[in-house]
Protein backbone atom coordinates (compact mmCIF):
# COMPACT_ATOMS: atom_id res chain seq x y z
CA UNK A 1 0.00 0.00 0.00
CA UNK A 2 1.34 3.69 -0.92
CA UNK A 3 1.36 6.26 1.78
CA UNK A 4 1.51 10.13 0.74
CA UNK A 5 2.04 12.66 3.14
CA UNK A 6 1.08 15.71 1.51
CA UNK A 7 -2.37 15.86 0.17
CA UNK A 8 -3.39 18.11 -3.01
CA UNK A 9 -2.41 17.76 -6.41
CA UNK A 10 0.92 16.18 -6.33
CA UNK A 11 -0.23 13.85 -4.36
CA UNK A 12 -3.40 13.09 -6.51
CA UNK A 13 -0.76 12.89 -9.54
CA UNK A 14 1.32 10.20 -8.12
CA UNK A 15 -1.36 8.03 -7.52
CA UNK A 16 -2.54 8.60 -11.23
CA UNK A 17 0.74 7.79 -12.10
CA UNK A 18 0.85 4.28 -10.27
CA UNK A 19 -2.55 3.57 -11.72
CA UNK A 20 -1.53 3.88 -15.51
CA UNK A 21 1.51 2.20 -15.28
CA UNK A 22 -0.22 -0.95 -13.24
CA UNK A 23 -2.31 -1.02 -16.33
CA UNK A 24 0.71 -0.87 -18.41
CA UNK A 25 1.78 -3.97 -16.77
CA UNK A 26 -0.78 -5.80 -17.15
CA UNK A 27 -1.58 -5.15 -20.89
CA UNK A 28 2.05 -5.71 -21.47
CA UNK A 29 1.26 -9.25 -19.72
CA UNK A 30 -1.37 -9.99 -21.21
CA UNK A 31 -0.49 -9.27 -24.98
CA UNK A 32 2.65 -11.32 -24.37
CA UNK A 33 0.70 -14.30 -23.23
CA UNK A 34 -1.84 -14.38 -26.06
CA UNK A 35 1.84 -13.71 -28.57
CA UNK A 36 2.17 -17.34 -30.84
CA UNK A 37 4.87 -19.29 -30.07
CA UNK A 38 7.00 -20.48 -33.23
CA UNK A 39 8.28 -24.11 -32.61
CA UNK A 40 11.93 -24.23 -33.05
CA UNK A 41 13.73 -27.04 -35.66
CA UNK A 42 14.93 -28.60 -31.88
CA UNK A 43 11.80 -28.90 -31.25
CA UNK A 44 10.15 -30.98 -33.85
CA UNK A 45 10.54 -34.43 -34.01
CA UNK A 46 8.76 -34.46 -37.71
CA UNK A 47 7.13 -33.65 -40.79
CA UNK A 48 4.05 -34.28 -42.04
CA UNK A 49 3.74 -34.91 -45.96
CA UNK A 50 0.39 -34.45 -46.98
CA UNK A 51 -1.68 -37.10 -48.91
CA UNK A 52 -2.79 -40.79 -48.74
CA UNK A 53 -0.47 -41.82 -51.58
CA UNK A 54 2.41 -40.08 -51.49
CA UNK A 55 5.08 -42.16 -50.14
CA UNK A 56 7.94 -40.09 -50.10
CA UNK A 57 11.05 -41.57 -50.91
CA UNK A 58 14.28 -38.97 -51.87
CA UNK A 59 15.37 -36.39 -49.57
CA UNK A 60 17.71 -32.87 -49.84
CA UNK A 61 18.50 -30.45 -47.37
CA UNK A 62 19.29 -26.47 -48.61
CA UNK A 63 21.37 -25.65 -45.62
CA UNK A 64 21.19 -21.66 -47.11
CA UNK A 65 17.66 -21.78 -46.83
CA UNK A 66 16.94 -24.34 -44.43
CA UNK A 67 14.38 -26.00 -47.32
CA UNK A 68 14.44 -29.34 -47.70
CA UNK A 69 12.65 -31.36 -50.08
CA UNK A 70 11.08 -34.66 -50.90
CA UNK A 71 10.06 -36.83 -53.99
CA UNK A 72 7.13 -39.51 -54.26
CA UNK A 73 8.26 -43.32 -55.44
CA UNK A 74 4.29 -43.63 -56.55
CA UNK A 75 3.40 -40.85 -58.56
CA UNK A 76 6.87 -38.53 -59.07
CA UNK A 77 5.06 -35.18 -56.76
CA UNK A 78 7.92 -33.21 -55.51
CA UNK A 79 7.20 -31.81 -51.46
CA UNK A 80 9.10 -28.83 -50.22
CA UNK A 81 9.45 -28.08 -46.57
CA UNK A 82 11.45 -25.78 -44.22
CA UNK A 83 12.83 -27.08 -40.67
CA UNK A 84 10.96 -24.60 -38.63
CA UNK A 85 7.60 -25.47 -39.84
CA UNK A 86 5.57 -28.69 -39.05
CA UNK A 87 3.81 -28.65 -42.37
CA UNK A 88 5.09 -29.85 -45.88
CA UNK A 89 3.84 -27.98 -48.71
CA UNK A 90 3.39 -29.33 -52.73
CA UNK A 91 6.19 -27.96 -54.59
CA UNK A 92 6.13 -29.77 -58.31
CA UNK A 93 3.21 -31.64 -58.73
CA UNK A 94 3.46 -35.18 -60.03
CA UNK A 95 3.27 -35.24 -64.23
CA UNK A 96 5.57 -32.06 -64.35
CA UNK A 97 8.06 -32.51 -66.48
CA UNK A 98 7.14 -36.14 -67.32
CA UNK A 99 7.83 -37.27 -63.78
CA UNK A 100 5.87 -40.26 -62.67
CA UNK A 101 8.09 -41.44 -60.02
CA UNK A 102 11.15 -40.30 -57.64
CA UNK A 103 14.40 -42.11 -55.73
CA UNK A 104 17.37 -40.40 -54.70
CA UNK A 105 18.02 -36.71 -54.26
CA UNK A 106 20.27 -34.09 -53.60
CA UNK A 107 21.58 -30.33 -53.78
CA UNK A 108 24.70 -29.11 -54.58
CA UNK A 109 26.29 -26.14 -53.83
CA UNK A 110 24.93 -24.18 -56.36
CA UNK A 111 21.05 -24.95 -55.20
CA UNK A 112 20.78 -27.59 -57.95
CA UNK A 113 18.38 -30.04 -56.89
CA UNK A 114 18.97 -33.62 -58.67
CA UNK A 115 15.90 -35.93 -59.04
CA UNK A 116 16.82 -39.67 -59.69
CA UNK A 117 13.75 -41.52 -61.25
CA UNK A 118 14.35 -45.01 -60.15
CA UNK A 119 12.95 -47.65 -62.92
CA UNK A 120 12.36 -44.46 -65.80
CA UNK A 121 15.80 -44.07 -66.38
CA UNK A 122 15.51 -40.84 -65.83
CA UNK A 123 17.79 -38.16 -63.67
CA UNK A 124 16.20 -34.47 -63.45
CA UNK A 125 17.83 -31.57 -62.36
CA UNK A 126 16.15 -28.17 -61.37
CA UNK A 127 16.94 -24.46 -59.83
CA UNK A 128 15.76 -24.91 -56.22
CA UNK A 129 14.93 -21.45 -56.40
CA UNK A 130 12.49 -21.60 -59.13
CA UNK A 131 11.66 -24.95 -59.90
CA UNK A 132 13.11 -24.68 -63.49
CA UNK A 133 14.09 -27.65 -65.57
CA UNK A 134 17.86 -27.81 -66.12
CA UNK A 135 18.38 -30.63 -67.55
CA UNK A 136 17.19 -34.36 -68.21
CA UNK A 137 19.18 -37.24 -68.65
CA UNK A 138 18.69 -40.91 -69.55
CA UNK A 139 20.60 -44.11 -68.15
CA UNK A 140 20.72 -47.14 -69.93
CA UNK A 141 17.90 -49.52 -70.46
CA UNK A 142 16.72 -51.67 -67.80
CA UNK A 143 18.37 -49.62 -64.81
CA UNK A 144 17.29 -48.30 -61.35
CA UNK A 145 18.66 -44.87 -61.36
CA UNK A 146 19.02 -44.66 -57.28
CA UNK A 147 20.84 -42.33 -55.08
CA UNK A 148 23.02 -39.76 -56.43
CA UNK A 149 26.39 -37.78 -54.76
CA UNK A 150 28.29 -34.80 -55.57
CA UNK A 151 32.25 -34.97 -55.28
CA UNK A 152 34.54 -32.10 -54.66
CA UNK A 153 35.04 -31.24 -58.18
CA UNK A 154 31.20 -30.61 -58.25
CA UNK A 155 30.94 -34.07 -60.63
CA UNK A 156 27.77 -36.31 -59.49
CA UNK A 157 27.81 -40.26 -58.77
CA UNK A 158 24.53 -42.15 -59.41
CA UNK A 159 24.19 -45.49 -58.45
CA UNK A 160 21.87 -48.30 -60.55
CA UNK A 161 20.26 -50.47 -58.83
CA UNK A 162 19.37 -53.16 -61.48
CA UNK A 163 22.25 -52.84 -63.82
CA UNK A 164 25.60 -53.29 -62.93
CA UNK A 165 26.42 -49.33 -63.53
CA UNK A 166 27.69 -46.06 -61.78
CA UNK A 167 26.92 -43.10 -63.90
CA UNK A 168 28.95 -39.77 -63.75
CA UNK A 169 27.22 -36.39 -64.43
CA UNK A 170 29.35 -33.68 -65.33
CA UNK A 171 28.23 -29.65 -66.64
CA UNK A 172 30.30 -27.44 -68.39
CA UNK A 173 28.65 -24.03 -69.52
CA UNK A 174 25.05 -24.91 -68.99
CA UNK A 175 25.74 -28.30 -71.00
CA UNK A 176 24.69 -31.52 -68.77
CA UNK A 177 26.73 -34.97 -69.74
CA UNK A 178 25.77 -38.55 -68.34
CA UNK A 179 28.20 -41.23 -68.69
CA UNK A 180 28.58 -44.73 -67.41
CA UNK A 181 31.84 -44.42 -65.67
CA UNK A 182 32.15 -47.56 -63.74
CA UNK A 183 31.46 -51.26 -64.93
CA UNK A 184 30.35 -52.87 -62.05
CA UNK A 185 30.66 -56.47 -63.73
CA UNK A 186 34.12 -55.69 -63.77
CA UNK A 187 34.98 -55.58 -60.59
CA UNK A 188 34.67 -57.65 -57.40
CA UNK A 189 31.38 -56.43 -56.07
CA UNK A 190 28.61 -59.71 -55.88
CA UNK A 191 26.01 -58.61 -58.27
CA UNK A 192 22.75 -60.35 -58.00
CA UNK A 193 20.06 -59.78 -60.82
CA UNK A 194 16.76 -59.02 -60.00
CA UNK A 195 17.30 -57.80 -56.88
CA UNK A 196 18.48 -53.85 -54.93
CA UNK A 197 21.90 -53.93 -55.45
CA UNK A 198 24.03 -51.09 -54.93
CA UNK A 199 22.30 -47.92 -53.45
CA UNK A 200 23.71 -45.00 -51.42
CA UNK A 201 26.35 -43.84 -52.65
CA UNK A 202 28.62 -40.74 -50.82
CA UNK A 203 31.25 -39.16 -52.38
CA UNK A 204 34.47 -38.86 -49.44
CA UNK A 205 37.51 -36.93 -51.38
CA UNK A 206 39.22 -39.30 -53.78
CA UNK A 207 36.96 -42.04 -53.03
CA UNK A 208 33.19 -43.46 -53.02
CA UNK A 209 31.74 -45.31 -50.43
CA UNK A 210 28.42 -47.28 -51.54
CA UNK A 211 26.57 -49.68 -49.99
CA UNK A 212 24.63 -53.11 -51.29
CA UNK A 213 21.31 -53.22 -50.31
CA UNK A 214 20.72 -56.95 -50.77
CA UNK A 215 23.73 -58.09 -49.31
CA UNK A 216 24.73 -55.24 -46.76
CA UNK A 217 28.20 -55.03 -47.81
CA UNK A 218 30.15 -51.61 -48.03
CA UNK A 219 32.35 -50.64 -51.09
CA UNK A 220 35.12 -47.82 -51.42
CA UNK A 221 35.72 -46.81 -54.76
CA UNK A 222 38.69 -45.09 -56.28
CA UNK A 223 37.25 -42.22 -58.46
CA UNK A 224 41.00 -42.03 -60.11
CA UNK A 225 41.82 -45.72 -60.67
CA UNK A 226 38.47 -46.91 -60.49
CA UNK A 227 39.62 -49.83 -58.20
CA UNK A 228 37.14 -50.98 -55.81
CA UNK A 229 37.78 -52.82 -52.44
CA UNK A 230 34.83 -53.91 -50.10
CA UNK A 231 34.90 -52.38 -46.75
CA UNK A 232 35.54 -54.35 -43.25
CA UNK A 233 32.43 -53.77 -41.89
CA UNK A 234 29.25 -55.61 -39.85
CA UNK A 235 26.83 -56.65 -42.18
CA UNK A 236 24.29 -53.50 -43.12
CA UNK A 237 21.03 -55.50 -44.98
CA UNK A 238 18.77 -53.49 -46.49
CA UNK A 239 20.77 -50.24 -46.50
CA UNK A 240 19.60 -47.64 -48.64
CA UNK A 241 21.48 -44.13 -47.72
CA UNK A 242 24.75 -42.93 -46.78
CA UNK A 243 24.37 -39.43 -45.22
CA UNK A 244 27.93 -37.88 -43.75
CA UNK A 245 29.08 -34.39 -43.15
CA UNK A 246 32.65 -35.70 -43.17
CA UNK A 247 33.27 -38.92 -44.07
CA UNK A 248 34.24 -39.98 -40.79
CA UNK A 249 30.74 -40.19 -39.46
CA UNK A 250 28.43 -42.04 -41.52
CA UNK A 251 25.05 -42.24 -41.44
CA UNK A 252 23.38 -45.43 -42.81
CA UNK A 253 19.83 -46.13 -43.33
CA UNK A 254 18.32 -49.41 -43.01
CA UNK A 255 14.61 -50.85 -43.41
CA UNK A 256 13.75 -54.77 -43.72
CA UNK A 257 13.17 -55.60 -47.29
CA UNK A 258 16.20 -57.99 -47.23
CA UNK A 259 17.25 -57.83 -44.02
CA UNK A 260 15.47 -60.35 -41.19
CA UNK A 261 11.63 -59.65 -40.30
CA UNK A 262 12.86 -59.17 -36.80
CA UNK A 263 15.16 -56.56 -37.73
CA UNK A 264 14.16 -53.29 -36.38
CA UNK A 265 14.55 -50.56 -38.80
CA UNK A 266 17.38 -47.91 -37.77
CA UNK A 267 19.83 -45.11 -38.86
CA UNK A 268 23.38 -46.90 -38.23
CA UNK A 269 26.00 -44.45 -37.33
CA UNK A 270 29.41 -45.52 -38.77
CA UNK A 271 32.81 -44.72 -37.37
CA UNK A 272 35.22 -44.96 -40.78
CA UNK A 273 38.92 -45.36 -40.22
CA UNK A 274 41.43 -42.37 -42.00
CA UNK A 275 41.89 -44.47 -44.68
CA UNK A 276 37.88 -45.40 -45.50
CA UNK A 277 38.66 -49.06 -45.47
CA UNK A 278 37.07 -50.11 -42.54
CA UNK A 279 34.32 -49.08 -40.26
CA UNK A 280 32.65 -49.85 -37.19
CA UNK A 281 29.00 -49.63 -36.07
CA UNK A 282 28.98 -47.00 -32.78
CA UNK A 283 25.30 -46.27 -32.19
CA UNK A 284 21.71 -46.75 -33.77
CA UNK A 285 19.50 -44.29 -33.98
CA UNK A 286 15.52 -44.93 -33.58
CA UNK A 287 12.87 -42.51 -33.06
CA UNK A 288 9.88 -42.94 -30.72
CA UNK A 289 7.36 -45.49 -32.34
CA UNK A 290 10.23 -46.51 -34.49
CA UNK A 291 10.46 -45.90 -37.84
CA UNK A 292 8.65 -47.27 -41.08
CA UNK A 293 10.86 -48.57 -44.19
CA UNK A 294 13.56 -45.57 -43.56
CA UNK A 295 14.85 -44.53 -47.13
CA UNK A 296 17.07 -41.52 -47.00
CA UNK A 297 18.16 -38.88 -45.03
CA UNK A 298 19.69 -35.50 -44.41
CA UNK A 299 21.98 -33.85 -41.89
CA UNK A 300 21.07 -30.34 -41.22
CA UNK A 301 23.18 -27.78 -39.65
CA UNK A 302 20.98 -28.02 -36.27
CA UNK A 303 22.57 -31.11 -34.99
CA UNK A 304 19.92 -32.94 -36.04
CA UNK A 305 18.88 -35.54 -39.11
CA UNK A 306 15.66 -35.93 -40.99
CA UNK A 307 14.77 -39.75 -42.50
CA UNK A 308 12.41 -40.39 -44.85
CA UNK A 309 9.55 -42.50 -43.82
CA UNK A 310 9.28 -44.25 -46.97
CA UNK A 311 6.97 -47.12 -46.64
CA UNK A 312 8.76 -48.51 -49.99
CA UNK A 313 7.98 -51.98 -48.13
CA UNK A 314 4.61 -51.51 -48.25
CA UNK A 315 4.79 -49.79 -51.87
CA UNK A 316 6.10 -52.43 -53.47
CA UNK A 317 4.18 -55.24 -52.03
CA UNK A 318 1.01 -53.51 -52.74
CA UNK A 319 -0.38 -53.05 -48.80
CA UNK A 320 -2.32 -49.78 -47.64
CA UNK A 321 0.11 -47.18 -46.19
CA UNK A 322 -0.04 -46.61 -42.19
CA UNK A 323 -0.97 -42.74 -42.56
CA UNK A 324 0.00 -39.54 -42.43
CA UNK A 325 3.62 -40.46 -44.21
CA UNK A 326 6.15 -38.60 -41.84
CA UNK A 327 9.78 -37.28 -42.27
CA UNK A 328 11.45 -38.21 -38.72
CA UNK A 329 13.78 -35.86 -37.09
CA UNK A 330 16.28 -36.90 -34.59
CA UNK A 331 19.32 -35.24 -32.56
CA UNK A 332 22.59 -36.59 -33.42
CA UNK A 333 24.90 -35.14 -31.04
CA UNK A 334 28.30 -34.19 -30.99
Amino acid sequence: MLHFVRKGPTAMRIRIRHFLLGVTAIVTVACTSAAPVEPSPASLDRYVIPGDRAFPTGLAYHPATGHYFVGSAADGALYRGHVDRPEVELWSPNGADGRALTSGMTLDPAGRLFVNGASSNTIRIYDSGSAALLAELRGLEGGFVNEVSIADDGSAYVTDSFLPVIYRITESDGRWHLEPWLNVADTVIDWVPGQHNLNGILAVGRHLLSVQSNTGKLWRIDRVTRAVIEVQSAPLPSADALISNDGRRVFVTQGNLYAASDQEPRVAVLAMNEDLTSARVVDSLIPPGGFRHPSQAALTDMGRILVVNSQYNRFVSGQAPELPFTISSLPVGD
